[in-house]
C-alpha cells in the first residue's frame, strides 16, 4: 500500500482525507471521529480500534447523562469545574452550560474521585532600570515581578482517564499573600473539600465561590458580581441566604475582626453601652460568607453590602 493510498477510517468506515487520519495501535480513525472522544482523554495512538469503539459508546451515553446533569455550584474563572449536589456529580469545562453540544464534557461521579489538589505555578520575571546611556540594566541587587497560577488537579478512576487539570484564575494573579491570591487559595480549598471523600462532598461551602447556578445555565454571583441571593430586608439588613450551607470547613475558620469590646459588656445603670463606631477604613468581616475585606461597601467576595 503506498503512501498516498487512500485509508478509511475503521471506526465509522468513511473516507479519510487529507491530513485526517488519526492513527490508532491497529488501525486509523478520522478526525471526525477523534472529535468525539473525551477531552481528556490522551492515549489515542495505544488504543486499539475495539476499545475506541468502546468509549465512543460511553461518550453517546454521557450526552444522555448530560442532560440530567443539572449544575447549582461553579467555581473558577478560566476553567469551571461545575457542581450538581443532587446527583453527586461534576464537570469540568470552559464553556458555559449552553454550549455543552459540540464539547460534551465527561459528567464524573464525585464518588469516583481518588485524589484532589492544588497546584500553583510561579512565574519570575526581572525589572530592569535605564542606565545612563539609556540602555535596560538590572537593579543592584536584581529584582522581580512574580505572577502565580492555581490549577487543581483532580484525580479519578475512569477507564478512559486518570486526571483533570482545571485552570481557575483567567489572568496572571500578581504576589504572593494579596487579596486576590488569597482569594484563590480559599477557592481552592472548597474545591477539594467539595470533592472529597471525607463526607463533605457536594456540600455547598459558605464563602461566595460556589454561587447557585440560574436556570443551570450561568453562575449566579460569579466573577465579583453582587450576590442575588443576599436580599435586603425592610431594615437594610442582608438575609440569610438559603442556597449557602455552614459546613465544618466554614465554622472552623477564626474570625480575627470580631472581637468583643470591652465596653458592649459592661452595664451602666442598668443600660448597655452603645457599641464603639468602628472607623469605616477598618477591616470588616463579611456577614454572608466570612470572608475579611479591606474597606469597601460590598463584599469583595461574594457582593453582600457591608452592614
Amino acid at each position: 500500500m503506498g503512501l498516498f493510498d487512500k485509508k478509511y477510517c475503521d471506526i465509522c468506515g468513511d473516507k479519510i482525507g487529507l491530513l485526517g487520519n488519526r492513527k490508532l495501535e491497529d488501525g486509523n480513525m478520522c478526525k471526525e471521529c477523534a472529535r468525539k472522544l473525551s477531552p481528556f482523554f490522551s492515549e489515542r495512538r495505544s488504543s486499539t480500534v475495539n476499545e475506541i469503539k468502546q468509549q465512543l459508546a460511553y461518550r453517546e451515553q454521557n450526552k444522555q447523562t448530560l442532560v440530567g446533569f443539572s449544575p447549582m455550584f461553579t467555581f473558577g474563572e478560566d476553567d469551571k469545574i461545575y457542581i450538581d449536589p443532587m446527583k453527586q456529580s461534576f464537570v469540568v469545562s470552559s464553556r458555559n452550560p449552553g454550549s455543552w453540544s459540540d464539547e460534551n464534557p465527561d459528567v464524573i461521579p464525585i464518588s469516583t474521585v481518588t485524589g484532589c489538589n492544588l497546584r500553583v505555578d510561579e512565574d519570575r520575571e526581572e525589572l530592569y532600570t535605564e542606565g545612563k546611556d539609556g540602555q535596560r540594566v538590572s537593579y543592584n541587587p536584581p529584582r522581580y515581578k512574580f505572577t502565580y497560577d492555581f490549577y487543581i488537579d483532580i484525580n479519578v478512576n475512569n477507564p478512559y482517564f486518570d486526571e483533570i487539570t482545571a485552570k481557575l484564575n483567567d489572568r496572571d494573579v500578581e504576589g504572593m499573600g494579596t487579596m486576590e491570591y488569597n482569594r484563590y487559595q480559599q477557592m481552592a480549598q472548597q474545591v477539594i473539600n467539595n470533592l472529597s471523600q471525607n463526607g463533605n462532598a457536594g456540600m455547598p461551602m459558605n464563602n461566595g465561590y460556589n454561587q447557585p447556578m440560574n436556570q443551570g445555565y450561568a453562575p449566579a454571583g460569579a466573577y465579583g458580581q453582587p450576590n442575588p441571593y443576599a436580599q435586603q430586608n425592610s431594615y437594610g439588613q442582608p438575609q440569610a441566604n438559603p442556597y449557602v450551607q455552614q459546613n465544618a470547613y466554614a465554622q472552623q475558620q477564626p474570625n480575627p475582626y470580631a472581637q468583643q469590646n470591652q465596653y458592649n459588656q459592661q452595664m451602666n445603670n442598668g443600660y448597655n453601652q452603645p457599641p464603639v463606631q468602628q472607623p469605616v477604613s477598618q477591616n470588616w468581616v463579611c456577614p454572608s460568607c466570612q470572608a475579611s475585606n479591606d474597606g469597601g461597601r460590598f463584599c469583595a467576595f461574594c457582593g453582600t453590602p457591608r452592614q
